[in-house]
């Protein structure tokens, strides 16, 4: 594998030096008629035929008695230089060696000569040429990369390491080429002499692993991050340097972090206010409002079973219409919660145990004051069960307990939830189901309610790789238990759509768009229908 890297290497730099080796001697026979046919056919890539020409050249020249020693030796260089782009390296080697017995010795011959022996397997021979590149300041960096590289086939490994590390010494722009790779090399070297020892698992942990983790960051678009990575996984795994999998085969998280930041611009058609979380009052007016995001989580394990991830949540929300009817919407939310999964097999498959503590505090301006105060908290349990009963996705079953204080004490309630997720893959699709029905019990029994919800979204494939479409709808029956009377069957109807455009690695934009209407015989206090719609930025850590 590694001298395959070199190989990959030495083709991905030859093409580079290609051009360059036209602006070192042959361009310079240009304005010499006897090599212009030679030079048009070397520009044009016609290797075959500038040999051709070229020996052609040197038979004239071989009898002509007044022909240089300079125009033979530019011959050899040049043929030589052209076996080596058509891979023919013994007879490159040939005719390198011809143009230096013509004391022919141009800036880049000693480079083009080293590549040709290095590929014939004729390593202290291409070492000396490389040496002889460097001491003439050509192309260094890769000269020294490939001493080194070299020494290290030659089983000196203490040179190769000096060499290897001379690359990080040079200038930027000369050691561009091969600084990745001379850093992976050298962490390969480390990484042999770690293993040899006694105390391995502290030498990868301290040396080897970091000194790749510097290579993959040289830069970690390239197409040889992807192997250096693997080598850092392998060994992590190997070493047991971090948990991959838990003892039912569930993958932990990498990285086990987790943060999005997220602003959001949208537009309301009727900004809806509940006085007392109660009640609805309908301003039947529009307003643009700002909603700023911020959530994070870190998960941590215990062994193999066992998994805790503290989250916390804040957000801030303005309304752009500055009427009291408006703006004491305005909202901040600060939100910690604490999950926890333990993990276990149920019907020989992955399942988890959950447990989650969540709580809130919120501050609106309840008073339209254009000042947030206190306007709830909350104190929510769940216990849940997350299974694969069905081969299309996980299934989860949960029980929920929300103690909710409000800042209008007849508005405090306590509310059970029974919740089942689905998740169904279907294709390149994945369809989300939701249900849940919630007996909420308020301090003033007249707001009662027992109320199901179902729920489907539907994310659908990316479409020829430029955004990603979605459509939701959700469907919410209220019983008011104790007001029935009055309010009816109410029936809160939630279409929604949404594009998702993704941007590099972390940035993504988000159009959405959503209708609710709730039906309520309550016309005055119930019933109300609007529309949002809005753009989205998301930022990804």
């Amino acid at each position: 594998m590694i001298k395959l890297l070199a190989w990959m290497l030495m083709f991905t730099i030859s093409l580079c030096v290609l051009a360059q080796d036209a602006q070192v001697a042959v361009p310079q026979a240009k304005d010499d008629g006897l090599f212009k046919k030679a030079s048009t056919l070397f520009a044009q890539g016609k290797y075959l035929s500038t040999i051709e020409e070229l020996k052609t050249l040197e038979v004239r020249l071989l009898n002509d008695s007044t022909s240089s020693r300079s125009n033979l030796g530019l011959i050899y260089y040049w043929k030589g230089m052209t076996h080596n782009r058509l891979q023919e390296y013994t007879d490159a080697i040939a005719n390198f060696d011809k143009a230096l017995g013509h004391d022919y010795s141009p800036l880049d011959l000693n480079y083009e000569y080293g590549q040709a022996l290095f590929a014939a397997d004729k390593l202290e021979e291409a070492r000396l040429q490389f040496k002889e590149s460097l001491n003439k300041k050509f192309k260094r960096g890769v000269s020294l990369y490939y001493i080194a590289f070299v020494s290290k086939e030659l089983g000196d490994k203490k040179k190769a390491l000096t060499f290897f590390q001379a690359v990080d010494k040079l200038e930027k722009e000369e050691a561009a080429e091969v600084q990745q790779a001379a850093e992976m090399q050298i962490a390969d070297i480390y990484l042999e002499q770690v293993e040899s020892g006694k105390d391995a698992f502290k030498g990868v942990e301290q040396y080897v692993i970091p000194q790749y983790e510097r290579a993959f960051k040289v830069d970690e678009e390239s197409p040889l991050a992807p192997q250096i990575k693997e080598k850092i996984v392998n060994l992590q795994r190997k070493y047991e340097l971090i948990l991959f999998n838990l003892r039912n085969g569930r993958p932990t998280l990498n990285p086990p972090y987790f943060l999005r930041v997220s602003q959001e611009i949208s537009d309301d058609s009727n900004v809806t206010f509940s006085p007392t979380e109660t009640t609805i009052s309908k301003s039947k007016q529009s307003s643009m409002y700002s909603k700023t995001d911020v959530i994070g989580r870190y998960t941590l394990y215990l062994k193999n079973f066992m998994s805790f991830a503290p989250e916390l949540r804040m957000n801030n929300t303005y309304y752009f219409n500055r009427v009291p009817e408006i703006y004491r919407n305005d909202n901040r939310l600060f939100a910690p919660a604490l999950r926890t999964a333990y993990e276990h097999t149920l019907w020989e498959k992955q399942a988890s145990t959950l447990f989650d503590y969540e709580y809130s505090y919120a501050q609106r301006d309840v008073n339209a004051k254009e000042k947030l105060e206190f306007s709830s908290r909350s104190n929510t349990f769940m216990l849940g069960e997350r299974f694969n009963f069905f081969a299309s996705g996980e299934t989860i079953l949960r029980i929920r307990k929300r103690a909710f204080t409000s800042y209008a004490s007849a508005s405090n309630s306590n509310t059970t939830s029974f919740v089942l997720e689905q998740i169904k893959s279907i294709a390149t699709n994945t369809l989300i189901i939701y249900f849940s029905y919630d007996q909420t019990r308020v301090k003033n029994e007249a707001f009662d309610t027992n109320a199901m919800t179902l729920r489907t979204d539907l994310i659908m494939a990316r479409v020829k790789d430029w955004f990603t479409p979605s459509v939701g709808l959700s469907l919410t029956s209220t019983d008011p238990i104790n007001n029935r009377a009055a309010r009816g069957q109410e029936l809160l109807i939630n279409p929604n759509t949404r594009i998702t455009k993704t941007f590099g690695k972390s940035f993504r934009v988000n159009l959405k768009y959503e209708y609710q209407k709730n039906k309520s015989e309550d016309t005055a206090n119930f019933a109300f229908k609007k529309q949002l719609y809005g753009m989205e930025l998301e930022y990804l850590f």
